[in-house]
C-alpha cells in the first residue's frame, strides 16, 4: 500500500490504529496492512538476523511482537503473542513462555527495527505536500528532544544514567533522544538516542544527513552551534534552518536587509575552532529583530522570497514537534511514562518498535 497523499496518509494510519484497540488479529491484519511483509524481511536479510531454523516466534513475527509492546501498552507480553497470533503452531492458545520471548527478542536485536524504522520514514515521509503545508516552497521540519523513562534496574543506571537534583539522583533510568519530525504530518524522519548523560546536540549531529533538500527545519537555542548549523546547511540542497537567537548574541551587522532585519557575521568560539578546526574565525547568518524583543536566526539569506514577519511568525511551527511527541507519549504509551523492556539493548529494540 503507497500514499502519495500525506493527509491519506495520516488518516489511514489514524483508522488503524483505532483499529488495533481492541487487540484482536482482524484488527492487527488491518494496521499491519501498512507496513509490507516485504520490508519486513528486507530488514531482516540486510541485518543477516533472519531465523535459520523454524521456531515458535520466527524473527519476522518478533518484529511484529516488539511493535506491539508500543501499541498495547498495558498488556502483557503473552497475552499480545496469543491475541495476535504470533506463535506458530497447531494449538492456538498455547503461546510461548515469557523467558522464550525475552530469548526471542535478544535474538532478534535492534537493527531490524532500526532498518525498518528507516524504510518506513523514507516511505511516509516523502509524499508531496499541499502548498498550505510548506513554507514558501520549503518543507517545514523541526528538531528537539525528548526523555523516556527505563526500569529501575542497575544496568540501566550504568548504561544510561538518571537526571539529578539537589535531592541526589532521579528515580528513574532515562532515555534521551533527538527526533527530526514533519512538522505537517507529525511523523519522525529520523532519531538518535542513548545515555541520558549525553547531550541534546551530540545526538542532533547523528540527523545532519537526514534533512531533505528543499527543507527548513526550525531549533530552539539550545542547538547554536556554528559547526552544527554550519553542517546542516551544507549537507544539501536549500536546506535551510531557522531558530531563536540568545539575548546575549554577538555579532556585527554587514548589511541591513530592512527594518529589524540585517545579514550579521557572527564569530566562532576558540573552544569550537579546537574542537573543528576547519570552521573560519566568524560565519554569517540572518539576524531578524522583532518589535517584541525577540530575535531569529536563519540561513534564510533571500529577504525578499522571505519576509522577515513571515519567517518569525513561521517559528511558532517548532511547537508542532511537542504536540508530536503528546501523541506517542499521551495516545500510543497510554501515559505510561516507563518503558517495558529490563535490559538496555532491549530498551533500544523497543524505541525503534514506538
Amino acid at each position: 500500500m503507497v500514499f502519495h497523499e500525506p493527509l491519506a496518509l495520516i488518516s489511514a494510519l489514524q483508522a488503524n490504529f483505532d483499529a488495533v484497540g481492541d487487540l484482536s488479529p482482524d484488527a492487527f491484519d488491518r494496521f499491519s496492512q501498512l507496513i509490507p511483509a516485504a520490508w519486513i524481511e528486507q530488514a531482516l536479510q540486510a541485518t543477516g538476523t533472519t531465523s535459520l531454523r523454524r521456531r515458535r516466534l520466527p524473527a519476522e513475527r518478533l518484529i511484529w511482537l516488539v511493535i506491539g509492546l508500543a501499541l498495547f501498552r498495558n498488556e502483557p507480553i503473552w497475552h499480545i503473542v496469543r491475541q495476535l497470533g504470533l506463535a506458530l503452531g497447531t494449538e492456538a492458545q498455547v503461546v510461548p513462555v515469557p523467558s522464550a520471548t525475552v530469548q526471542g527478542r535478544q535474538r532478534l536485536g535492534e537493527a531490524p527495527l532500526a532498518h525498518l524504522f528507516d524504510q518506513l520514514s523514507r516511505a511516509w515521509c516523502t509524499a508531496p505536500l499541499p502548498t498550505a503545508g510548506l513554507f514558501h516552497g520549503l518543507r517545514l521540519l523541526a528538531v528537539d528532544g525528548v526523555v523516556w523513562s527505563t526500569p529501575d534496574t542497575a544496568e540501566h543506571r550504568d548504561v544510561f544514567g538518571a537526571g539529578r537534583s539537589q535531592h541526589g539522583e532521579g528515580s528513574w533510568p532515562q532515555v534521551r533522544a533527538v527526533c527530526l519530525m514533519d512538522v505537517h504530518t507529525h511523523l519522525i524522519r529520523a532519531a538518535a538516542f542513548g545515555a541520558y548523560t549525553t547531550g541534546e546536540l551530540s545526538y542532533a549531529h547523528d540527523l545532519v544527513t537526514a534533512a531533505p533538500d528543499d527543507s527548513l527545519t526550525i531549533f530552539d537555542r539550545a542547538y547554536y552551534s556554528a559547526a552544527f548549523l554550519l553542517a546542516w546547511q551544507h549537507a544539501g540542497e536549500q536546506r535551510h534552518w531557522l531558530m531563536r537567537a540568545k539575548s546575549s548574541l554577538r555579532y556585527e551587522v554587514i548589511r541591513p536587509l530592512g527594518e529589524g532585519d540585517a545579514w550579521v557575521r557572527l564569530p566562532v568560539s576558540p573552544q569550537a575552532r579546537r574542537q573543528h578546526p576547519q570552521l573560519p574565525t566568524f560565519w554569517e547568518a540572518r539576524l531578524i529583530l522583532c518589535p517584541s524583543g525577540r530575535r531569529y536566526l536563519t540561513s534564510l539569506a533571500d529577504a525578499v522570497r522571505y519576509p522577515a514577519d513571515q519567517v518569525a511568525v513561521c517559528y511558532r511551527e517548532r511547537w508542532e514537534i511537542e504536540l508530536g511527541f503528546r501523541d506517542i507519549k499521551q495516545a500510543m504509551q497510554a501515559n505510561d511514562t516507563v518503558l517495558r523492556s529490563k535490559r538496555p539493548e532491549l530498551v533500544r529494540q523497543e524505541i525503534w518498535g514506538c
